[in-house]
């Protein structure tokens, strides 16, 4: 009878556990508060040199599964969400983690040269 009450009382653990895991931050800044994560994320940002936009060459789209872009000559997996054919744009993170808004042929700005 006690291994049956202990079995129960270590199932509703781990059963709850899901629901704590959850709802909270990843651990990566675990011990910041908010205002010293956002300020460790934007320095981190501002740390990183900007790169310039690759080219959008050529959007892909399939009746089942899902679209490709072609950046920079390259075929490259895309998430529905971030392609819009009717527009003929697709959202892009690129290599520096900022999102470029880009239409195929346009060709990215040049980088400025010293």
């Amino acid at each position: 009878m006690h291994s049956t009450r202990k079995a129960a009382f270590l199932l509703s653990i781990l059963l709850t556990l899901p629901a704590f895991g959850s709802a909270t931050e990843p651990l990566g800044r675990l011990f910041f508060s908010p205002a010293e994560r956002t300020q460790i994320n934007r320095r981190q940002q501002e740390e990183r040199p900007a790169q310039p936009p690759p080219s959008l060459d050529g959007i892909i789209t399939r009746s089942a599964g899902a679209p490709s872009v072609f950046l920079n000559g390259k075929a490259v997996p895309a998430d529905p969400r971030q392609v819009h054919m009717h527009e003929g744009t697709a959202r892009i993170i690129g290599s520096d983690g900022r999102i470029h808004h880009l239409r195929v042929g346009n060709q990215p700005p040049e980088s400025p040269t010293r």
